[in-house]
């Protein structure tokens, strides 16, 4: 089974990566780091029920991988193995999920036990073997990944040769764009959470000349890139925050220290409610979708 590195090892991977692409990641900041730790049932259970979002954004994905019957497939990032699941219902039980929560790896577990879901990280695929899998998705992950030329690299590995490579994920040049950046910048801004903030709420998101450039460092040819508005709506506030904190995996109120939690959720709800319209309350971002070939 590959090995969760330590935060020591979590910080020497962003140093790598940083030294890959000059600007911004290397003369203005290190990438914000992300835990794992704040993973639990309940999160992982939310987002079994709250990410209808991320699986059909993941089919419109693996559409663009035009994936055959009889397939080798990796899923990285699998979560609870919604998408896992409908892959195989194309190509056969030859899917793979990986993920580094071992709360949504048992849930996958559960859902299709007639496939293979592991506990790893993107960057960590010992398990396979080179050449394994004719194609790979990265569903609404590859903002999350620490190091993401080790974990391309890994992916280089384990596909073969004209391997097809699926990702969906944030661009950094678009994040402030969408609404929760909107709501919640502000709202760190504001007493008590200004002073106590421990970090800007954000994942390792790239730019999109980041992705593609370390792309072709990883010996993939660039096949397809889609810049795609998403809109979907809330009943309530208390529902918009249950759906970005179980897909942030608990990293997005844990920008504030463990007393504050309540408190920021609460103001978080109620600011969502405040941009209600008649249909719910709408929630705005743009993702990128891209499908690459291993050289």
């Amino acid at each position: 089974m590959p090995t969760i590195p330590s935060d020591s090892a979590s910080h020497q991977a962003r140093q790598r990566t940083n030294a890959l692409l000059p600007g911004r990641w290397n003369a203005v900041r290190e990438l914000p780091m992300v835990s794992h730790a704040h993973d639990n049932p309940e999160l992982a259970r939310t987002y079994d029920r709250v990410s209808d979002p991320q699986f059909e954004g993941g089919q419109r994905l693996v559409e663009g991988l035009a994936l055959e019957p009889g397939e080798r497939v990796l899923d990285v990032g699998c979560g609870t193995g919604r998408l896992a699941e409908w892959m195989a219902t194309r190509t056969g039980p030859n899917v793979v999920g990986v993920d580094p929560l071992p709360e949504r790896v048992a849930l996958a577990r559960q859902r299709a036990p007639n496939l293979r879901f592991e506990v790893a990280r993107a960057e960590e695929l010992g398990a396979f073997a080179d050449g394994s899998f004719d194609a790979a998705c990265l569903s609404a992950v590859f903002h999350w990944i620490e190091d993401k030329a080790r974990a391309l690299a890994e992916l280089a590995r384990v596909l073969r040769t004209g391997g097809r490579l699926g990702i969906t994920t944030r661009a950094a040049e678009l994040q402030r764009a969408g609404t929760l950046a909107e709501v919640l910048v502000p709202l760190l801004r504001r007493p008590p959470y200004r002073d106590h903030a421990t970090r800007e709420a954000s994942a390792c998101a790239a730019t999109l000349t980041e992705i593609v450039t370390l792309l072709q460092q990883a010996a993939f040819e660039l096949r397809e890139l889609h810049v795609i508005q998403r809109r979907r709506w809330h009943p309530h506030g208390e529902d918009a925050v249950d759906f970005y904190e179980s897909s942030a995996f608990g990293n997005l109120l844990s920008v504030v220290p463990e007393d504050l939690r309540p408190r920021i959720r609460a103001d978080l709800a109620a600011a969502f409610e405040t941009r209600r319209r008649p249909a719910g309350i709408p929630l705005l971002d743009y993702g990128v979708l891209l499908v690459a070939v291993h050289r």
